[in-house]
């Protein structure tokens, strides 16, 4: 690249992405990429969706490309965001252009040919401050992408890498978080940075579909909606995750008995919490099974006992799903219903709270309560004092990367609540098998 193109580019970070990237920004990635040649601090938050890690990465190639002997340090929360997320979009548009042919790409380095030792970008989690210091070239840049998540002791090695004349920073992210650097970016130190809020609903990169699914799913004035779709902060303390009207509303609503049976059950063996059994018919949910201090051979025992009494009120019951809560003493109830599978005609499906989640949950749990709160507007429940303290007072907050994680059992009971058995029955009752046996919707 010429003297003329150097200096061309430099000023129009617009032109570099769409002539030597070859990409295509949208509206709201324009604003950031304009803002490069004016500002050294800027902070964005957005919705999920709107081409974040894309305008991160053409800053990245912009930077590197342009400034002579230019180091650039990237960082996120985790691993995953960092080197399965980000780097690979960086990647992705340096293979895409004739940029190929003066930089080499690693997992661990991104360098100018020839210079790869004082020219380059590097990536680096965040777990540890002592990555992020160090870095004083005349020409140093900062992308901190999911910058709500990084810790605040990482953020204040990051201020003092911005101590130089030529020293830029780009943080973005969902807005996750009420408290922080990323935070104070957009209201106490605002005067520090130049700003940018992106809300889903003004982006071509985000389709209608997905908009109305986060609003019909969790409220249009909830704090889901606001940090995934709208790209706003919380409104403020995570509240809980099933509102009050909701769980009263399934439990005045009358529900006609049909569809698929299947049981959930939540084992607590000895101590203070109970082991809980739920069943329920389509979206109709009977009485549950409640004990303390009992063995995993007398709860199997008990389920048995269930499926028998399920088959004296509905003949016709098919083959019943039960769900089990499979982690810890869970593994000894699900040995010993595997093998009444075939007497029984039951499908066991064992469950783990702490596995995989989905595209919106943290984890399994957090997906079986998002199941439960989707469901709630169709069941009819009993009306149990203890369902309603449970299933109303358990918070949640947002990951880094939108995801949903519900508050933990033992921060529960700090508070001075009790173990959701209940709910955690209920949601295991109410959630799909691997085989699609109880699948409702």
């Amino acid at each position: 690249m010429n003297v003329d193109a150097v200096k061309y580019y430099l000023k129009n970070p617009v032109a570099f992405v769409r002539e030597v990237l070859n990409a295509t920004p949208e509206p709201q990635q324009i604003e950031v990429l304009e803002a490069m040649t004016l500002y050294k601090s800027i902070s964005v938050r957005a919705g999920h969706g709107v081409g974040k890690t894309s305008v991160a990465a053409w800053t990245i190639l912009w930077f590197i490309t342009l400034h002579p002997m230019a180091r650039i340090l990237c960082t996120a929360p985790t691993q995953h965001q960092l080197e399965d997320i980000l780097w690979p979009e960086v990647k992705k548009w340096l293979e895409g252009s004739p940029l190929k042919s003066i930089m080499t790409w690693t997992k661990t380095h991104l360098g100018m040919k020839g210079y790869e030792d004082l020219w380059f970008a590097v990536p680096r989690t965040s777990n540890k401050p002592d990555n992020l210091q160090g870095a004083h070239e005349k020409h140093f840049m900062i992308v901190v992408d999911e910058a709500p998540g990084v810790a605040e002791d990482v953020m204040e090695a990051v201020d003092g890498a911005m101590t130089n004349e030529g020293a830029m920073i780009l943080m973005i992210g969902n807005p996750t978080k009420l408290s922080g650097t990323f935070y104070d970016s957009f209201h106490k130190d605002r005067g520090l940075y130049n700003t940018f809020a992106f809300s889903c609903q003004q982006s071509a990169l985000v389709s209608q579909s997905y908009i109305d699914r986060m609003a019909d799913k969790y409220g249009e004035d909830s704090d889901v909606f606001r940090v995934r779709v709208l790209g706003e902060f919380p409104k403020g303390t995570p509240d809980a995750f099933i509102r009050l009207d909701a769980v009263e509303a399934a439990m005045l609503r009358e529900v006609v008995a049909e569809g698929p049976i299947s049981i959930g059950v939540d084992p607590a063996r000895y101590g203070d919490d109970n082991s809980v059994i739920y069943w329920r018919r389509g979206y109709k949910v009977f009485e549950p099974i409640s004990f303390n201090g009992i063995n995993t051979s007398r709860l199997s025992g008990e389920v048995s006992n269930l499926v028998k009494e399920i088959r004296g009120i509905y003949p016709d019951a098919g083959t019943i799903a039960v769900n089990i809560d499979d982690t810890g003493v869970g593994g000894g109830v699900t040995d010993q219903l595997e093998d009444q599978e075939y007497t029984l005609d039951i499908e066991v499906c064992p469950q783990n709270f702490g596995g995989k989640g989905d595209e919106d949950h943290a984890d399994q749990a957090a997906s079986m309560w998002g199941n439960l709160k989707t469901l709630m507007p169709l069941l009819g429940m009993p009306e149990r004092a203890e369902l309603i303290s449970q299933l109303t007072t358990r918070k949640y907050g947002l990951q880094p990367d939108g995801k949903i994680k519900l508050e933990r059992k033992e921060a529960m009971k700090k508070r001075g609540l009790p173990s959701p058995d209940e709910g955690d029955a209920l949601a295991l009752c109410l959630w799909e098998s691997a085989a699609g046996t109880i699948r409702i919707l």
